[in-house]
């Protein structure tokens, strides 16, 4: 029961009294209007032991509905609503921060919007949420802006911002610079970090934990954490940054990827003028054998071993590790392309007159050059010789149609006419595709073809009255050749060192002689990763005409034909040869390389797979495995031989 004790002073004593008749007493009271949501329901039992003010009884309300589960949300204009907690974030409560009032300690539901200056709001969040409840509150941070939502009782609210205020503290850590003399900096930081891990066992996440850099360029340490352990890793520092009481020291540095004996030589250049510039800053030491070094490399093991001053083998040493580093490849891919085309056509006509009558001998005819070895007068000794194979062993030279008509008798009129045409069309299109993979600056060849004896001289001894005949041959390479040395330039580019041939074999010259077709480049480019370019290239066109005919008798109309022989040839020939360099710089992109060409013949062997082999129907070409990568396989990768 709720009763009035004096004009604005209050007294509540109230006993199991319904919920509902608590809110309509204090709405009477207060004169606000209140609206209760259909699901508050319960009892109230409450007794003030002295009297309130209207403010305090206001206040009284709001705890009393927060310990029933219920909040208050004020809608305006002293209207109130009565809901249950869990809903109360998602009404439009009040928002509180900027140029707002400072929270007070009250039980309604307000937002706060705090501003958080110096510590990460990601990071504070995590710690504050076990402070909110969750029926009725929410925080949450916006890293963009690094700040935090807060909803919840405004009581709560303002205990939050005392905690958020005490945390919310300037960082005092500093970043310091130390420059070792003696010792080596990547090897100071690892021991350093590794005392500090074995102090810090249990507090891994705690912000406090200093950050140790290595600069080997410089030599230095680079320390972030607040002056207290900033002065303690100073003084650690300062005791393993002292020089080293004996004059020589050993060191073995294994090498990953460069050559031991190729680095050698590059040290004991250098060590050479690390010991000079020593002697210039301090002229005292100067001819003593402090600074003596001596550098070998061990091909079984690949590895540089060092002895001498341990200033220069430790400067020696950050040197190998920028020398020592994975060299990047290059694959180069030429297309060679030569596209020929000949043509030739010959028409001529050769007759022969001969009387063998009476005593004398009258004798007339033309016999003109033809692309044959055998003419007309071949012909007719071969009719004439008296054995059965002597007119096709005639007739096997000639090339085209050969027709002809004739008489041949020991005496009397003799004649014979021959007639002789040929047409011949040949047409080659060559695309060659060698590939070669090298590493930087490094030379490489590919030679695909086959190797040609060649005579080059002959010796006449006479040994016991013996004549015997010596010759001396000499193999001579036939086929495409690719030899490249690539060098790859700061931004991608390659400059290649290329040397392309193309041989084949040609015609014989003479009894003995060999003819050899070749097509070579010698060139230097400069081509982008990845880019195609054109070496070089021949357009041939040559066009011949031959003419034979009998002065006079030739030139005449029509009948001109019958006394001379044409003919005519066409040659054209096209090459053409590109080249495509391909950076390879780690291990994915050689997989993905080798991959790809793996993978074009496999797939050319999967389509012949079910052509069956001529004469041996049970037979199968062998096809490739699936592409397993570039590491460990199966000893059965390979099609086992039948």
């Amino acid at each position: 029961m709720t009763c009035p004790a004096g004009a604005d002073d209050y007294s509540l004593d109230m006993r199991d009294t319904d919920i509902s008749e608590f809110i309509a007493s204090i709405g009477k009271l207060t004169g606000k209007t209140i609206v209760m949501d259909p699901r508050v329901k319960g009892k109230v039992s409450i007794s003030t032991p002295k009297s309130v003010t209207k403010e305090e009884l206001y206040e009284i309300f709001l705890v009393q509905l927060g310990v029933n589960g219920y909040s208050v949300i004020n809608v305006g204009k002293d209207i109130l609503k009565v809901i249950p907690q869990q809903g109360a974030k998602l009404e439009g409560i009040e928002v509180q921060g900027g140029n707002n009032s400072p929270t007070h300690t009250s039980e309604r539901i307000v937002t706060r919007v705090v501003q958080v200056q110096n510590v990460d709001v990601a990071a504070l969040v995590p710690i504050l949420r076990p402070l909110v409840d969750n029926q009725s509150g929410i925080i949450t941070p916006y890293p963009a802006s690094n700040v935090i939502l807060i909803t919840d009782r405004e009581a709560n609210v303002r205990r939050l911002l005392e905690v958020i205020e005490r945390v919310d503290k300037a960082d005092s850590d500093d970043t310091e610079i130390i420059w070792l003399e003696h010792a080596s900096a990547p090897e100071v930081s690892e021991t350093l970090k590794a005392l500090i891990r074995e102090q810090t066992k249990g507090s891994e996440g705690s912000r406090l934990m200093p950050i140790i850099k290595a600069d080997p360029r410089t030599n230095s340490l680079l320390i972030r954490a607040d002056k207290s352990n900033r002065e303690y890793l100073r003084q650690v520092i300062k005791e393993l940054d002292s020089e080293v009481q004996t004059d020589n020291n050993t060191r073995v540095h294994y090498l990953k990827y460069a050559k031991a004996e190729d680095l050698a030589e590059v040290l004991e250049k250098i060590s050479g003028t690390i010991s000079e510039e020593k002697d210039k800053v301090s002229p005292e030491s100067a001819g003593t054998n402090q600074d003596a070094i001596h550098i070998k490399a061990h091909e079984a093991t690949n590895s540089i071993v060092m002895s001498g001053s341990p200033r220069i083998i430790r400067d020696l040493g950050q040197l190998i590790e920028q020398l020592d580093i994975r060299r990047a490849q290059v694959m180069v891919e030429a297309i060679i392309v030569e596209m020929a085309e000949e043509r030739a056509k010959e028409l001529g006509v050769q007759w022969l007159l001969a009387d063998r009558s009476g005593s004398g001998r009258a004798l007339a005819g033309t016999n003109f050059p033809t692309s044959s070895k055998m003419g007309l007068n071949g012909i007719l000794d071969a009719t004439t010789g008296g054995t059965p194979i002597s007119v096709p062993g005639a007739l096997r030279n000639v090339g085209g149609l050969t027709a002809g008509v004739g008489r041949f008798s020991e005496s009397g009129l003799n004649f014979a006419v021959l007639l002789q045409a040929l047409q011949d069309d040949t047409k080659s299109n060559i695309l060659s595709t060698p590939s070669l993979l090298t590493m930087d600056n490094q030379a490489a060849s590919i030679l695909v073809g086959q190797e040609i004896p060649v005579s080059t001289g002959s010796t006449l001894s006479n040994d016991n009255n013996a004549n015997n005949q010596f010759r001396t041959i000499e193999r001579k390479d036939v086929g495409v050749k690719l030899l490249i040395t690539p060098q790859i330039n700061e931004g991608g580019a390659v400059q290649l060192q290329i040397e392309q041939e193309v041989s084949s074999l040609g015609p014989e010259v003479g009894d003995d002689g060999v003819s050899f077709n070749k097509r070579q480049i010698k060139t230097a480019v400069l081509v982008d990763n990845g880019a195609t370019i054109v070496l070089g290239g021949l357009i041939d066109d040559d066009i011949r005409e031959a003419g034979s005919k009998v002065p006079g008798l030739g030139s005449l109309p029509v009948v001109g034909r019958l006394f001379r022989s044409d003919g005519s040839r066409i040659a054209r020939r096209n090459l053409m040869v590109f080249i495509r360099p391909t950076i390879i710089r780690d291990q994915e992109m050689l997989t993905s390389v080798s991959r790809a060409k793996y993978g074009s013949i496999r797939d050319r062997q999967l389509r012949d797979k079910d052509s069956a082999v001529e004469l041996f129907p049970e037979e199968a070409p062998a096809v490739l495995p699936e592409w397993t990568g570039l590491g460990p396989t199966s000893i059965n990768v390979l099609p086992p031989e039948r």
